[in-house]
């Protein structure tokens, strides 16, 4: 008789532990909701937020980087013009002349032709290439 006691005794224990655990899970998550919903609206207004920064300071790295491309292509046609000018100041044929008669150079007086001889045909290989190495030599 004690033993059927204690069989009906303890599935009611077990069901009596199982429902106050389920008391404080319940009673802590009810606990924690606030905090929960907290955390999860912060995550809901920061990361668009933070999307939105990064994307600005992105935007405004590319700005810097376009004016400082536009800074140097202005710089370079400057310089270019610069090179420009020098090479046709050099290239003048006053300033030329005026240097050739610093060396003593003058414009020739007599114009010599040369005749310079036909080229002679080659002619053309007969045979194996190699055969006519051996025959050359």
């Amino acid at each position: 008789m004690i033993a059927a006691q204690r069989a009906v005794v303890e599935p009611r224990i077990e069901r009596v532990r199982t429902a106050t655990q389920r008391r404080t899970r319940r009673t802590r998550r009810r606990l924690h909701a606030p905090v929960h919903a907290v955390v999860t609206l912060a995550i809901v207004l920061l990361v668009p937020l933070l999307g939105y920064v990064t994307l600005t300071a992105n935007l405004t790295s590319l700005n810097y980087s376009l004016a400082r491309a536009e800074r140097d292509r202005t710089a370079l046609l400057g310089d270019m013009q610069r090179r420009d000018e020098q090479i046709a100041r050099l290239e003048s044929p006053d300033r030329l002349a005026a240097v050739a008669a610093a060396l003593g150079m003058h414009d020739p007086h007599v114009y010599a032709v040369v005749r310079v001889p036909a080229p002679k045909p080659q002619p053309k290989p007969t045979g194996l290439a190699l055969f006519a190495w051996f025959s050359a030599r």
